[in-house]
């Protein structure tokens, strides 16, 4: 299976086809059970932009416009990696004392609140309290 990320280039000026970008959101919002709407409040953009871009198959988006949406795709891909799917849908969702006692969805506002979120995933695989 291809991974989330695979659909948002890591860098450069690169545009994704509108029907990847649908394809892209549809996928993120559904392994991380979440709704666009928390998708939208997680990467501080607005929700009627989120579902423009998840309606819109054709065109292109600038791959840049959805760089805080990788962010939640690598934080998901990484929980997928340490805990069952059911877990990584509560996890995601689940006030965290490590994370200002905030959902670790919305806790990828920067690169930074990435960062510490998959700190605490690391410290989940090792067997450590998170």
């Amino acid at each position: 299976m291809e991974t989330l990320t695979a659909f948002i280039p890591a860098e450069g000026n690169a545009t994704v086809e509108g029907k990847n970008v649908s394809r892209f959101i549809r996928q993120l919002a559904k392994v991380a059970g979440v709704s666009e709407r928390t998708l939208a409040q997680a990467v501080t953009m607005a929700e009627s932009q989120l579902s423009r871009m998840a309606a819109n198959k054709k065109g292109a988006v600038r791959a840049q416009t959805l760089y805080p949406l990788r962010r939640v795709a690598l934080l998901v891909e990484e929980a997928g990696k340490t805990l069952s799917e059911p877990g990584v849908k509560e996890w995601l969702s689940t006030p965290n004392p490590y994370l200002d006692d905030v959902p670790p969805i919305l806790h990828v506002r920067s690169d930074k609140e990435l960062e510490k979120a998959l700190n605490v995933l690391a410290s989940i695989r090792h067997g450590f309290p998170a």
